[in-house]
């Protein structure tokens, strides 16, 4: 009846909808098994309420038969980590996303508490390190450099234009544009080092006296500032 009565473009708005309440219920836990017809006579069972406190945080995309989805499994198998693993097979569309998403076009793709954490290569690598149950927890605070590194973790940093926090950014390497000009400052042996400012170096022990008359002019509103992690190139 819809193929023959309704335009092609409310057919493919419905099909549309259709696959994102699909991708939709796989997310909160894969799809509902049809029930059978009750007895007569008998009341029809109610459906259950979904449990928002599930504890499996971790997924694990893939196909059946799979001999990498198949091991990367068995980890966390053994390691005694509750996941949920998930047929692409049922969601091709779900398994171009993931691939565009992700840049990976082949799986296992294991999400722990909604982010991508990789494929086989990573779960092994973070299971080596000890680390794999702290990924699971959440704790990323919790985890080594080298297990940021596998997850691809940034570290996250304050825009803010405080003395103390231009102090703590210059020193991580990172470089303050100001009106068109960059800042930085590079760090020597035995506290020596750079400090460039305006276009002209400056002693490294100015650090602090630089930080405050930069955080000075951005509260009097005379100033462009720029935080970036890369120098700007002006032509």
């Amino acid at each position: 009846m819809a193929e023959k009565h309704l335009p092609e473009g409310v057919r493919e708005t419905s099909r549309k909808l259709i696959e994102q309440v699909q991708e939709r219920a796989a997310a909160l836990g894969g799809r509902h098994e049809a029930r059978p017809e009750p007895p007569a006579g008998e009341p029809a069972p109610q459906d259950e309420p979904l449990d928002r406190s599930d504890p499996i945080v971790v997924v694990v995309f893939g196909y059946p038969g799979d001999a990498a989805t198949d091991r990367v499994a068995a980890v966390f198998t053994a390691e005694g980590i509750a996941f949920r693993r998930m047929n692409l097979h049922d969601q091709p569309q779900a398994a171009r996303q993931i691939a565009g998403v992700t840049g990976v076009m082949a799986p296992p793709y294991v999400y722990v508490r909604g982010r991508f954490w990789g494929g086989e290569g990573e779960i092994d690598g973070l299971r080596a390190l000890g680390e794999l149950h702290t990924v699971v927890a959440g704790d990323l605070d919790g985890l080594s450099d080298e297990a940021r590194r596998i997850g691809k973790l940034r570290e996250e940093f304050d825009d803010a234009l405080t003395a103390e926090n231009i102090i703590l950014r210059l020193r991580r390497g990172h470089i303050l544009t100001l009106d068109d000009l960059d800042c930085w400052f590079e760090p020597g042996p035995e506290g020596q080092g750079r400090l460039f400012y305006e276009g002209a170096p400056r002693a490294a022990d100015e650090l602090e006296q630089v930080a405050a008359e930069i955080a000075a002019r951005n509260a009097g509103g005379d100033l462009r500032a720029v935080w970036r992690f890369e120098p700007a190139v002006s032509i």
